[in-house]
Parts: C-alpha cells; sequence; structure tokens
C-alpha cells in the first residue's frame, strides 16, 4: 500500500464532474466513474501506477500493475471518500463483490459496488478492464456476476 496525499487543487480535479449535482442515480453513477478515473490518473502520478492497464497479465516491466483486487480496494476507498464529502447521494456503498472460485471453472475476479437507495438495485464499479485513468465499466451487479466481461458484449453492441 502507497500512501497518497492529494492537494486540494487535485481534490477539485479529482471531483469536478460532481460540480454540477446528478439529477437521479444514473447521472450519478456517471460522474462517479468519471470521478474514479480523475481518482486513478492523480493518484497513479503519485503512486507509480499511471502506466496500469487494463487486466493484470503484464509482469515484470518496471512498474506498478494492479490486479482487480488492488482496483476494487482502491475503488472502494475512493467511492467511500465521495460519499463523505456528501458527493454521492443516490447510492450506498456496498462492496466488495467476487466471482469465480476455479472449482466453478470460472477465473476469480472481484469488483467494487454501490447499492441505489431507491431500489436496493446493486452496480458493479470495474475499474481493473480499464487502463489507469480511464472511467470504470458500471453495470448491474446481477450481469457481472454472470460473468461479464468487454469482450463478451463487444459483439452485442460494437463497443
Amino acid at each position: 500500500m502507497t500512501p497518497v496525499h492529494l492537494t486540494g487543487e487535485e481534490w477539485k480535479t479529482v471531483i469536478a464532474p460532481f460540480e454540477k449535482k446528478a439529477f437521479n442515480a444514473q447521472e450519478e453513477r456517471e460522474r462517479i466513474a468519471h470521478a474514479i478515473a480523475n481518482m486513478e490518473q492523480v493518484v497513479g502520478e503519485k503512486s507509480g501506477t499511471y502506466r496500469d492497464k487494463a487486466g493484470a497479465t503484464i509482469r515484470g516491466h518496471g512498474f506498478y500493475q494492479l490486479d482487480c483486487i488492488d482496483e476494487t480496494a482502491n475503488t472502494n476507498k475512493y467511492l467511500k471518500f465521495f460519499k463523505g464529502q456528501n458527493l454521492i447521494r443516490f447510492h450506498d456503498i456496498s462492496g466488495p463483490a467476487r466471482r469465480g472460485t476455479f472449482i466453478d471453472g470460472a477465473w476469480p475476479h472481484n469488483t467494487a459496488v454501490v447499492t441505489q437507495t431507491s431500489n436496493g438495485q446493486s452496480y458493479a464499479i470495474d475499474s481493473w478492464f480499464h487502463e489507469n485513468g480511464k472511467p470504470p465499466t458500471i453495470i448491474p451487479l446481477d450481469e457481472w456476476l454472470e460473468g461479464w466481461t468487454p469482450e463478451k458484449t463487444a459483439g452485442a453492441n460494437g463497443a
């Protein structure tokens, strides 16, 4: 673990997506995604994770590569910071969530989770699938638990 301290200006950069209040939970999730990307950029420069690639397949290349447990822990901390500053109003922090056990034939994977307060719907917030500083994927937790990956949806939506 690398302790990181943000200046006031850096914090303003991180929370810029929240400057305009969200009117609903969907807008808030979009703001959360961009604020997490901003946080990764600022923290990445300070901690050496700015070259973190998507996934966890790169080893021994002279820089820090985060696995899904690292990404989950970081995202969960960021969410708690945002919630503590009253920037998140439509969700509670619920995570983390896990899927796969090898025994079931699936690779283990972890993610942060928020739950929409109005209806109890939980959402995975998964930054592991993206390089440092890119907005995380936010999808319904049930879909994520079923094994969602960007590759599985690329053909379905052209992403």
